[in-house]
């Protein structure tokens, strides 16, 4: 994992290693930067993808799994989540016909090219809380 960082210091492009799990460097990004709120872009190409989708009847994450894919789309935030930062990631994944999967990703995305985008937001971070009858941590509304 390679960081580029913008000279104020709020933003940075990072590069993975091929191979690399996506979570993994991300979070190694995350800690590096020392991040707790921000956004999240994120393009490449994956050797192998892993996406979920989170079912309400089970509270579970159900796992889709690919092979070599590109990222169409990948799209997060860094937020506070039982008292550390969290990459919460969505990603559309397009395979060789243009057929496309989307979801949470999951740990088991093996970076083929990964290039991402952190922009840090200034202010208090916002703090993931368990909503009753969700069986999900999310930012509290009103």
């Amino acid at each position: 994992m390679k960081t580029y960082r913008s000279q104020d210091g709020k933003a940075a492009f990072v590069s993975l290693e091929r191979g690399e799990d996506l979570l993994d460097g991300l979070n190694r990004a995350v800690e590096e930067m020392k991040l707790e709120a921000a956004t999240l872009q994120v393009i490449g190409g994956l050797e192998q993808g892993r996406v979920g989708y989170f079912d309400p009847e089970t509270s579970e994450y159900v796992p889709i799994e690919t092979g070599h894919v590109e990222i169409a789309s990948g799209l997060g935030n860094v937020s506070i989540r039982d008292g550390e930062p969290f990459i919460h990631l969505h990603l559309v994944l397009s395979g060789r016909d243009g057929s496309a999967v989307g979801g949470h990703a999951m740990e088991g995305c093996r970076a083929f090219v990964v290039e991402a985008y952190f922009r840090r937001l200034d202010g208090p971070a916002p703090v993931r809380q368990e909503i009753p009858g969700m069986a999900l941590k999310v930012w509290p509304g009103k």
